[in-house]
């Protein structure tokens, strides 16, 4: 069995335009995607349509996508701390027709264990589900074997592969806004032999680049 995973594309439509390809061409008997569409960047509904075309895919919630359902749900406050954190990503997405993007991460669910019990998916980690932050360096305070032989997780931006005892922890890094100086990233798993690797994302930024500098803003991770 063959599971492609990748996580926290944040709206960076050049990055997932060619993201996509490469994942398609893994030929995966899943594709699981760890969450957050919504945040930073600008073409959430772009690649929206993508993930719904894509075969054999399961996704999980991530803590900005639930922000979203928070605003549209009316949380104002939320809103506007938003806006002065993240940028004007959220504002410029509420001002287009977002209907189909609040149905469908309203479906989705805030972590997935397969029927089987091979792995487990969350955005962020077992005790927090969406802002919950497990670090290559961070001390694992919990009992990954109870979770399967195997427990994706995101949210960190950071890819991370380690076995602990003997359940397989991977973060496949970030698609839209990898946070450790590389290219964006996903990763491949392989059962039963748990095999993992990583595949960068080589793309032109300079199309992002240009969204940024016409939304009037400056990210230091693009």
């Amino acid at each position: 069995m063959k599971i492609c995973i990748f996580s926290d594309i944040h709206g960076n439509g050049p990055a997932f335009d060619v993201a996509y390809d490469r994942i398609l061409s893994e030929k995966a008997d899943l594709n699981v995607f760890l969450g957050d569409l919504c945040g930073y960047y600008y073409d959430q509904l772009d690649i929206l349509c993508m993930l719904r075309m894509m075969p054999n895919f399961i996704a999980v919630l991530g803590n900005h996508d639930r922000i979203f359902l928070d605003i549209v749900m009316g949380d104002n406050v939320l809103r506007n701390r938003y806006c002065q954190e993240y940028g004007i990503s959220m504002e410029n997405l509420l001002e287009l027709d977002y209907s189909d993007l609040t149905t469908w991460l309203g479906s989705l669910q805030e972590y997935h264990r397969d029927s089987d019990g091979k792995f487990s998916c969350f955005h962020g980690s077992p005790q927090s589900y969406l802002e919950g932050y497990v670090y290559p360096d961070s001390k694992i305070n919990f009992h990954p074997e109870s979770h399967g032989k195997c427990m994706f997780l995101g949210n960190t931006h950071y890819k991370m592969h380690k076995s602990i005892n003997g359940t397989l922890i991977v973060n496949p890094g970030s698609l839209g806004q990898p946070r450790d100086g590389k290219w964006p990233s996903y990763a491949v798993v392989e059962f039963p032999s748990c095999k993992v690797q990583f595949k960068e994302i080589v793309y032109d930024k300079a199309d992002l680049k240009r969204k940024i500098r016409e939304a009037g803003e400056e990210n230091k991770f693009s």
